[in-house]
């Protein structure tokens, strides 16, 4: 009975080391985001009227915080001074909206056109 009893409790120890284990090459290794917290990353970019669309949406989580490299359209008539306004107006609101965001690194293209 002692042997069985050993067993269990051998079986308990493991799955507890497996577990500690996995969460902790979670936190380590990076992995994006899930496709919901994606979606709304987009939609609050999408909210601002001068981003006329998302290029690419690249994000990553580090421990428990979320790193985020996005490319975003704006008219190409814009001024560089403009452009530059709507990149920080897009920052400001996701690190305003996302309590988790570490750091995120606005690009900004000029939209194409069907000229």
């Amino acid at each position: 009975m002692d042997s069985i009893a050993s067993l269990v409790i051998f079986l308990f120890i493991m799955k507890a080391a497996y577990d500690i284990f996995k969460d902790a090459v979670n936190k380590v290794v990076n992995h994006s985001c899930d496709e919901e917290t994606e979606l709304q990353i987009y939609g609050r970019v999408m909210r601002n009227e001068a981003v006329m669309g998302i290029d690419s949406l690249h994000t990553r989580i580090l421990g428990n915080k979320i790193y985020i490299d996005i490319e975003i359209a704006v008219d190409g008539s814009y001024t560089l001074r403009k452009s530059h306004e709507i990149a920080e107006a897009v920052h400001e609101d996701i690190e305003k909206n996302f309590q988790k965001v570490k750091h995120i690194m606005v690009h900004v293209n000029s939209a194409q056109t069907d000229e």
